[in-house]
């Protein structure tokens, strides 16, 4: 299943230790490992974020699209916005997917973390927990996963649909409506138009980037033949087949 993950750690240290042992079970083929962040927070409070080539992306608020690739984009109309303490999505659905900002998610992860506290944040692909569980809760003081499918692609296709049928009806007000409605209508409507717009847009570059990163996994498994041991040829097969089956979606529905 694909996955964001979220753990805190003491310090930058733990978080880079725990950055290379989810980079060791890629190499492993023990989970799909796709984008990468350490963000940490000094004793002034300022936030520093670094990716998988340990290059700093930017400082205090992000924004202006510093980050890139699938993280970059949940914000706004694909956004989920995830507390450290409570470990809850913050507000509804609809709450979540009005949001406007950029980079509203690593926003809400940043003005979250505790001073001298680092957080990794990881795009995931993992078949059973017990790989990652292994290898951070031993260094990490809060880790917490999300269901990319259920959190963000389900509520972002609800709230098209919802715009559709909002559409719809402007569209039939607009036809129906005296003089005085008709102006008010068609407002509204245009309005509606435009919010479909970002976030059809939105989907089109959240899909561009999936099919990439699922064909980077896809093409770097080997053969699960390779493997001798049959509970792990299993596993991966599984993982093989499911990632194959989601990237052929993907493309089917273009």
């Amino acid at each position: 299943m694909e996955k964001m993950i979220q753990a805190l750690f003491n310090s930058e240290v733990e978080a880079f230790k725990g950055l290379q042992a989810l980079q060791e079970l890629h190499r492993t083929k023990d989970v799909s490992v796709g984008e990468t962040y350490v963000l940490t927070r000094d004793g002034d409070g300022k936030v520093n974020i670094r990716s998988a080539k340990n290059e700093s992306e930017g400082t205090a608020v992000i924004g202006g699209g510093l980050i890139g690739g699938l993280v970059g984009l949940l914000a706004g109309p694909l956004g989920f916005i995830v507390g450290l303490a409570g470990g809850m999505i913050a507000g509804s659905a609809g709450e979540t997917l009005k949001a406007e900002g950029v980079s509203d998610y690593l926003d809400q992860v940043s003005a979250n973390i505790p001073n001298g506290k680092s957080v990794l944040i990881a795009h995931v692909w993992e078949n059973w927990e017990t790989p990652v569980d292994t290898v951070l809760l031993p260094l990490s003081t809060d880790l917490k996963r999300f269901s990319l499918e259920e959190k963000v692609f389900v509520p972002a296709k609800t709230e098209l649909d919802k715009l559709n049928a909002d559409i719809k009806m402007a569209e039939i007000s607009v036809a129906s409506a005296s003089a005085p409605e008709k102006q008010d209508w068609v407002i509204t409507l245009a309005d509606l138009n435009a919010k479909r717009e970002v976030l059809e847009n939105k989907l089109k570059i959240h899909t561009d980037h999936q099919e990439q990163q699922y064909q980077i996994w896809v093409d770097e498994h080997p053969s699960a033949d390779e493997t001798h041991d049959a509970e792990r040829r299993r596993y991966l097969e599984n993982r093989i087949n499911e990632q194959k089956a989601r990237l052929d979606q993907l493309k089917k529905n273009r």
